[in-house]
């Protein structure tokens, strides 16, 4: 009895023809629809804050903003989450750092290292 090899195939899957709008709409949906329902209900909010004329106030659990109304002193509007655009992104600068061997080399006469064993 001889067994030959076998192989798996998976059934061929249709290609999605909706336009990517529809598709991006129907996503958000289903994130405002779960986030509704699990999500924060911005219970815990901080003290009114104003920065650059506008006054607003932030939920302490998730950072989401609510505009705050000094007139009326009550938060108006949607809940929003500020992100920070790409440009304001820390990103560090490697600087080179000398090494002390290196340091002393350049001091001592001939290249000559004095360097001490560490104990």
């Amino acid at each position: 009895m001889q067994v030959k090899s076998l192989t798996f195939t998976s059934p061929q899957l249709p290609e999605i023809t909706w336009p990517k709008e529809a598709f991006r709409r129907a996503i958000e949906l289903i994130e405002n629809t779960y986030h509704r329902i699990f999500g924060c209900w911005h219970t815990d909010m901080s003290r009114p804050f104003t920065i650059d004329q506008q006054t607003y106030r932030m939920c302490l659990n998730c950072g989401a903003h609510r505009v705050f109304d000094t007139q009326q002193w009550k938060m108006v509007g949607p809940y929003y989450v500020q992100r920070p655009s790409i440009k304001t992104i820390y990103r560090p600068t490697l600087t080179p750092v000398r090494s002390p061997a290196v340091a002393t080399a350049d001091r001592t006469p001939a290249g000559r290292r004095n360097l001490r064993r560490a104990a």
